[in-house]
């Protein structure tokens, strides 16, 4: 029985791993793929709970989210504002967690910010390099 369990537990164990690598792959793989299924999933979420619209309503939101941010970041203007905006945004929570892990130092927050604005750019530049 302690066998069965164990090798459940490492199952388990085994496939939220390999979750946390795939996503981390997407991440860095293919940031727009990422960024549109990211806020396609956060605007589902948020129709559902604080709009109240029905859960099947709620998915063809996040279904319209996804396929208009993927649509934009395809196309050349809509690009660069996406892109900016949302490498602004991937660089703001990167700093968030800075200033909490380093106990509010501002030096550390604003180098965290301003790294992470480059390197998500250079991301997405890559990733839209990719398709092309």
């Amino acid at each position: 029985m302690a066998a069965l369990f164990s090798g459940g537990l490492l199952l388990a164990f085994s496939l939220l791993i390999g979750l946390v690598l795939t996503v981390v792959g997407m991440f860095f793989g293919h940031i727009i793929l990422f960024d549109s299924i990211f806020f396609a999933v956060l605007s589902g979420i948020a129709a559902n709970m604080l709009l109240h619209l029905h859960p099947a309503l709620s998915l063809l939101v996040g279904i319209a989210v996804l396929l208009f941010l993927f649509w934009v970041q395809h196309t050349r203007f809509g690009f660069w504002i996406v892109g900016g905006l949302l490498s602004f945004f991937w660089a703001f929570l990167f700093s968030i967690i800075a200033y909490d892990a380093t106990h509010k130092d501002m030096v550390w927050t604003y180098v965290v910010m301003g790294l992470g604005f480059v390197i998500m750019m250079l991301l997405h530049l890559k990733a839209r390099s990719n398709d092309i």
